[in-house]
C-alpha cells in the first residue's frame, strides 16, 4: 500500500473509534455516518468533495431542528444523533490530521 491509503485507513479506524461502543455493537448503526462524513470531506487534490465529484453539489442536513408536531419523533432523534456523531467525527478526523502532520514533520 502507498502512504496515501495508509493515512485513509488509519483515519477511518480512528472514526470508528471515535463513535464505537466499547462493546463495538453498534458499528453497524454507525458505519452510514462515517461514510456520509468520508465523501463529504473536501480532498486536498481537487479541493473537491466525493459528494461534489460525482452528483456536482453538496448535500445539506439539517443544521436546526425545528419542533412542529408534523414532525415524526424518530426523524426528530435520528437527525440530533447524525449531526451529534458528525460532530465527533469532524473532531476525530481534526485530531488526526494534527498526528499526521506532526509524524510528517519529524521526517
Amino acid at each position: 500500500m502507498d502512504g496515501a491509503m495508509e493515512r485513509a485507513n488509519r483515519s477511518i479506524g480512528q472514526m470508528f473509534w471515535a463513535l464505537i461502543k466499547p462493546d463495538q455493537k453498534n458499528w453497524v448503526e454507525k458505519s452510514p455516518l462515517i461514510e456520509f462524513a468520508i465523501n463529504s470531506s473536501i480532498g486536498n487534490t481537487m479541493g473537491l468533495a466525493l459528494f461534489e465529484i460525482n452528483y456536482g453539489y453538496m448535500p445539506t442536513v439539517m443544521r436546526e431542528m425545528r419542533t412542529t408536531e408534523r414532525t415524526p419523533p424518530g426523524v426528530r432523534t435520528f437527525t440530533q444523533n447524525a449531526l451529534k456523531n458528525m460532530t465527533l467525527v469532524h473532531d476525530a478526523l481534526i485530531k488526526d490530521r494534527i498526528f499526521q502532520q506532526k509524524y510528517a514533520n519529524k521526517r
